[in-house]
């Protein structure tokens, strides 16, 4: 039987590594992304669908024939997050995060793994100091507070979650050993974004982290 995966925000850095390793893998990928030419992996097993997870419909389509669900979108760009600038906050996870618990009850879907980060919910005591400070000064605290109600949606969604909370990603292809823990600061503080794609993908189909929120970290 095939096992057909959507993955969202599957342009990103860890999107597209997801993507790649599915494939490995033997899975079929339902990819929904705002601009189709920044994937260029090839492959019978990809379907690529132009659209946004904010609109419903777009989402209908994207998720037609699967079995699993990845969320990997991120809720700002990079430059925003970092940035002292008010801006209006856009809500994109709580908005795509409505949709996609609606759509896979339609579809009576149950598997969902999504991104979130150390220091959402009661992870926060275990961010680093200067992570604290940065969620207070700069956009990231629109970031947090939208990946702290996508967070709560899953939670009361009765769908098979598990919400991975990674610490800081970097881009190394080497990959260490993959840390997991609920309850400390991991040290150290890094983790690749290959990790942490092999993580989504290689957990699928297992029940270990079934309505967990492990944090994640590299050695």
């Amino acid at each position: 039987m095939e096992k057909k995966i959507l993955i969202l925000g599957a342009t990103g850095r860890t999107g597209i590594l997801a993507v790649k390793y599915a494939l490995e893998n033997g899975y079929s990928v339902n990819a929904l992304v705002r601009n189709p030419n920044k994937i260029e992996i090839q492959s019978n097993k990809l379907k690529i669908i132009k659209g946004t997870p904010t609109n419903i419909e777009d989402l209908r389509t994207a998720m037609e024939g699967c079995n699993y669900v990845i969320s990997l979108l991120s809720p700002l760009p990079e430059s925003d997050s970092f940035s002292l600038k008010k801006i209006t906050p856009p809500h994109f996870l709580e908005k795509s995060m409505q949709n996609v618990i609606t759509v896979m009850k339609e579809k009576g879907i149950k598997r969902i793994l999504t991104l979130s980060s150390i220091g959402v919910g009661d992870s926060h005591k275990y961010a680093p100091w200067f992570m604290r400070i940065m969620i207070k000064i700069t956009n990231f605290r629109i970031v947090f507070d939208d990946h702290n109600k996508q967070e709560t949606l899953i939670k009361n969604s009765n769908l098979e979650w598990t919400i991975a909370r990674p610490v800081a990603l970097n881009n190394n292809l080497e990959t260490g050993t993959l840390c997991i823990n609920f309850n400390k600061t991991p040290k150290p503080f890094k983790m690749s974004r290959k990790q942490l794609a092999m993580f989504f993908i290689d957990n699928l189909g297992k029940n270990e982290f079934i309505h967990k929120t492990p944090i994640l970290s590299e050695k």
